[in-house]
């Protein structure tokens, strides 16, 4: 883990004193323009970071100690699985894990030095219109902080006038271009994280597929818009688990390179789309602590991380500006696992449960909100 990003509330105060932001919060730190999320921001997302390496997970600690137990059950009675497993040292054949393992193999083969792809930027834009908007829209991707704008006062356009031309087109040399313009124009969506993201995805529904479940993983690539009075939060995943109905049970994120090379942007981003998750889709309101509720499986290159979110009340209240007088805030701490080696069997063949685990619990979570809304 890096040393700039703390890993304690100690750390956290050194880290935002030195950054000037001991007294500031998300609800009004300055947003100015920028390609990146800054460490100033990141430190006003409270977030704690605590990395260990795969063999301490303890599922127990997250609440699917009885699901691990029941993953593995399962696995062992598979067919399919165990011809995963062998694939390592044999030749694959058919499977339900037949085409995952094709992508997990083309994913080795990826450069080690490929370039990160900056996917968050802030700052207003100038003379949109409708027609932009509706093109800025359809490729928005990843994390945007935006700086809201007053409301029109022109009167509504009629369909048919909803032109371009309608407003001048500002010159290059003037041109600010905000986040979603930024990415969309200078950092498509690279080959080699398409083969990340698919080998990924493909490997968490190859557990399900074949089981009479309602939970999935997908590529959508969900979004979650979040207000922080000054500023608009949004973010993008790489996937998630959901049921088709509105709750999100685990998102994912993927990177074409080995954390390491990246660990600082890597890990600020994933604690961004996080926060957003948490915002976005408010907890009960009797809701008191959670741990390992919401849960980020990430994948950069070749190798597979499990991060578990823990945080309290006190950190919901101060994501909705909502704090007492004399209350202080508790931070968002995020238990990080890691990694898994998609190259080695055992490796495979631990993460397998924990994988299934995580799918089985959202499974009984989704049964219990379709109950609960008959």
């Amino acid at each position: 883990m890096s040393k700039q990003l703390p890993i304690n509330p100690s750390k956290w105060v050194d880290a935002a004193r030195l950054e000037n932001v001991e007294n500031k919060s998300i609800h009004n730190i300055d947003l100015n323009s920028a390609s990146t999320i800054r460490l100033e921001q990141y430190l006003m997302l409270r977030v704690l970071q605590k990395s260990q390496l795969s063999s301490k997970l303890k599922l127990a600690d997250f609440g699917l100690g009885e699901w691990e137990s029941r993953a593995a059950d399962m696995l062992d009675n598979s067919l399919s699985w165990k011809a995963y497993l062998n694939s390592f040292s044999d030749e694959l054949g058919e499977g339900t894990f037949a085409l995952p393992r094709f992508y997990q193999k083309q994913v080795v083969r990826i450069p080690h030095d490929t370039e990160f792809r900056p996917n968050v930027a802030i700052s207003p834009i100038a003379h949109r219109t409708r027609g932009q908007l509706k093109r800025i829209e359809e490729g928005v991707r990843k994390l945007t902080f935006e700086t809201p704008t007053k409301p029109p006062t022109t009167p509504v356009l009629k369909p048919e006038l909803e032109h371009d031309e309608i407003t001048p087109e500002t010159p290059p040399e003037k041109r600010s271009y905000g986040p979603q313009e930024l990415l969309n124009l200078n950092f498509p969506r690279t080959k080699d994280e398409q083969i990340v993201n698919t080998a990924l995805v493909d490997f968490l529904n190859a557990f399900t597929i074949h089981m009479d479940v309602h939970c999935h993983w997908t590529l959508y690539r969900k979004p979650f818009v979040a207000d922080f009075g000054s500023a608009s939060f949004e973010a993008r995943t790489d996937g998630c688990l959901e049921d088709g109905g509105p709750k999100t049970f685990a998102i994912v994120e993927v990177k074409p390179m080995m954390r390491f090379r990246q660990s600082d942007r890597i890990s600020m981003q994933e604690a961004a789309e996080i926060v957003a998750w948490i915002k976005c889709e408010p907890d009960p309101d009797d809701f008191t602590s959670s741990c390992g509720l919401r849960i980020l499986i990430s994948q950069d290159r070749h190798e597979i991380y499990v991060t578990f979110a823990e945080y309290d009340a006190t950190y919901i209240r101060y994501l909705n500006n909502t704090l007492g007088k004399d209350e202080r805030s508790g931070f968002l701490t995020l238990h990080v696992f890691g990694p898994w080696d998609t190259t080695r069997a055992r490796d495979m063949k631990e993460l397998g449960n924990i994988l299934l685990a995580v799918a089985l619990r959202a499974e009984e979570g989704a049964k219990t909100q379709r109950h609960k809304s008959k």
